[in-house]
């Protein structure tokens, strides 16, 4: 009987030490959010996966998700971080037969602008008689980018809708001298540059260049981060704002427009100092992830990008900016802009 115990004890050793030893040996686990960019509030769902690619039954793991702070989960209760440097804790328990899976939905949000980590989870798995756990990091990597809510001020819409009214009634007084439309006899009150030499020894008689007005509507959005003022993390918060609010409207418009900016982003983006001329939802969301990656750090000053900017006569300039309208027009040419509009932060809540 003694010899019987023992040989008993010995045997529950060794299988205690495989199993604490294999606990998670073949068990894999991946997550991720199915969103990529999202507005605030929006909800998306994290989808997770545990599978057991083992022949073992596993009668006991723990998975430990680490979320970003400031993460709203509606699903179940979530552990909060202690403070918003730390990640968030999502933990759930389960058993896995054999070459078996486990999935997972769980819906969230997030109500803040900015680039969101999902850095992975810690798996625990138990041993034979369940006194210890075997304790495993899954390192991963995934994000959400959130883009900034509309802007508040009550007289954008207004401000806006003049603005562009204004434009499309200019666009059609004022000729583009680019697009020749064909020509006419010279009354005596044109330029002398208007004149075509050519037309003119053809037809035997003076002529002038007939130009077309211009076909299409076009805007450069510009947005400024460039301030050293108290309190500039909040202008160029609400400067944000105003540029999602912006490019919606002329979305909503119809009015093509390029971007240019300052403003430095975290991530993996392509360069986001300037995209070129577009409309759609493409070229919107684009520009919707900038914002969402946006720092509150300025790449070059304001004059710089002003000199980078490829504007021509026919174009529309709004420029989005945290510092005052003075500043602005002090440190701008408005030769090549056909229009101007300026949208300084502190105007913005008006």
């Amino acid at each position: 009987m003694t010899v019987f115990i023992f040989v008993l004890i010995i045997l529950a050793y060794f299988v205690e030490k495989w199993s604490l030893e294999y606990a998670l040996r073949g068990v894999v686990f991946h997550y991720q959010p199915s969103l990529v960019l999202a507005a605030p509030d929006e909800k998306f769902a994290i989808l997770s996966s545990l599978s057991n690619h083992s022949l073992r039954f596993i009668p006991f793991i723990r998975v430990e998700e680490y979320l970003p702070f400031g993460l709203v989960v509606y699903d179940q209760a979530m552990q909060s971080a202690a403070s918003p440097s730390e990640y968030s804790k999502l933990s759930y328990s389960t058993y896995m037969m054999p070459y078996a899976g486990f999935q997972r939905s769980v819906t969230a949000s997030i109500p803040e602008r900015g680039r969101y980590i999902f850095p992975g989870a810690h798996l625990s798995g138990g041993d034979f008689l369940g006194l210890n756990e075997e304790r495993q990091r899954v390192s991963l990597f995934a994000e959400v980018v959130i883009y900034p809510r509309e802007s508040d001020s009550r007289r954008l819409e207004d401000v806006m809708g003049g603005f562009i009214g204004d434009f499309l009634v200019r666009r059609f007084i004022m000729e583009d001298p680019v697009l020749t439309a064909g020509f006419r006899a010279y009354t005596g009150r044109e330029p002398m540059k208007a004149i075509s030499w050519m037309q003119s020894a053809r037809m035997a008689e003076i002529m002038v260049k007939q130009y077309d007005y211009t076909t299409e509507a076009s805007a450069t959005v510009l947005l400024n981060v460039e301030c050293e003022e108290e309190g500039k993390e909040q202008r160029i918060e609400t400067c944000y704002r105003l540029t999602r609010s912006v490019c919606r409207i002329l979305e909503e418009r119809r009015i093509q427009y390029d971007f240019y900016t300052n403003a430095t982003t975290s991530g993996a983006i392509a360069d986001w100092a300037y995209i070129g001329e577009g409309l759609g939802e493409k070229h919107y969301f684009t520009i919707m992830e900038g914002l969402g990656r946006a720092s509150y750090r300025f790449t070059e000053s304001f004059s710089a990008m002003v000199k980078r900017m490829k504007t021509r006569g026919a174009k529309a300039l709004i420029i989005i900016t945290p510092t005052d309208r003075e500043q602005i027009m002090a440190r701008l040419n408005r030769e090549n802009a056909m229009q101007l509009l300026i949208l300084p932060a502190e105007e913005a809540v008006l």
